[in-house]
């Protein structure tokens, strides 16, 4: 069997956009990302969308988003990929698995996030839900309070790690200068836009 890749693609820049809500944000990379496939939008067997939600929209179940921007995705197959963080990635290794299956020859798959029509506190809590919050729920900072309490046992385990994290974001930083869709593009780290939006698309064979 010939190995699953990617044979057409499209993503948004990183940062707060002008689409108003998350189906906006998978309409501006769906129809894109399957013309840079070179295949038209009938020959898609299955739809994987990438999405953490959990309170960022009230509408849920994003699977069924992208027929709205491309009709000729109606009654195909589509489901919501849901894993924190590497929600998009678990939408990629679907529609891999879902085409090594046999079950299709092409799949659209799709990560998007809308974040910024809500809170920051708001923000703060809905992803906190991707921690185990019987344990982690009350740990000041919210989620990101949770990666700085990992890096502190890290630290006692194994020494002070600063310089490597440091090297860390310096790295980002500097891909990011070069990176069109990077929502940090300057040197220092310091950007303009307030996170929260992006999108990409994949047609996958």
């Amino acid at each position: 069997m010939t190995e699953v890749c990617i044979v057409g693609w499209a993503h948004s820049p990183f940062g707060k956009l002008e689409a108003p809500d998350l189906e906006s944000l998978i309409g501006a990379v769906a129809g894109s990302a399957v013309a840079d496939a070179g295949i038209a939008p009938g020959e898609i067997d299955g739809v994987f969308v990438g999405n953490f939600n959990n309170g960022f929209s009230k509408q849920d179940f994003p699977g069924s988003l992208a027929m709205q921007s491309v009709p000729e995705l109606r009654f195909k197959p589509a489901m919501r990929c849901e894993n924190a963080c590497a929600s998009g990635s678990a939408a990629v290794f679907a529609a891999r698995d879902f085409i090594a299956a046999g079950r299709g020859r092409f799949a659209l798959v799709v990560g998007a996030e809308k974040m910024t029509a809500v809170s920051g506190a708001a923000v703060g809590d809905i992803l906190l839900g991707a921690s185990y919050r019987r344990e982690e729920g009350e740990i000041a900072g919210g989620f990101a309070g949770v990666f700085g309490r990992i890096a502190e046992t890290y630290f006692q385990r194994f020494g002070d790690q600063s310089d490597a994290l440091a090297a860390i974001a310096a790295k980002n930083h500097r891909n990011g200068v070069d990176n069109p869709y990077a929502q940090m593009r300057r040197g220092d780290g310091i950007g303009d836009a307030a996170g929260g939006a992006v999108s990409g698309g994949g047609a996958c064979q």
